[in-house]
């Protein structure tokens, strides 16, 4: 999979989930980030809103805490047997945003260290 491909888990919930990371830079520390309904006990890191995706109908918060770190191996695996069902890919200037706001945001450290070694966040 790509850096900026979106995916819905089927029977697991209705959120969209992104890949902000570069599968091709270190294809073992994908990281991927949920989207979650704006509410403001969540992440207002990075705030959404209708349009700024074709998936996102309503205000919207990327889910920086429940972001998780696979291999690209593992979601393809995931992919082909029909687990992920994949979106319409984020912009280039949406994927930049996200990118750019996970320094000010909850983000799991872990994640942050894949995006950092990958020289994409400070």
């Amino acid at each position: 999979m790509h850096a900026g491909d979106t995916f819905l888990i089927p029977g697991d919930d209705d959120h969209l989930w992104a890949i902000i990371s570069d599968p091709a830079k270190d294809p073992e520390n994908v990281v991927v980030v949920l989207f979650l309904s704006w509410a403001e006990k969540y992440d207002q890191a990075c705030a959404l809103h209708a349009g700024d995706h074709p998936f996102i109908k309503h205000d919207t918060c990327v889910g920086y805490r429940g972001a998780k770190v696979l291999s690209n191996r593992r979601l393809e695996e995931l992919r082909r047997a029909g687990k992920l069902r994949l979106k319409a890919p984020l912009s280039a200037q949406l994927l930049e945003l996200i990118r750019n706001k996970a320094e000010v945001s909850d983000i799991p450290s872990g994640a942050y260290s894949a995006l950092r070694n990958q020289g994409l966040v400070p």
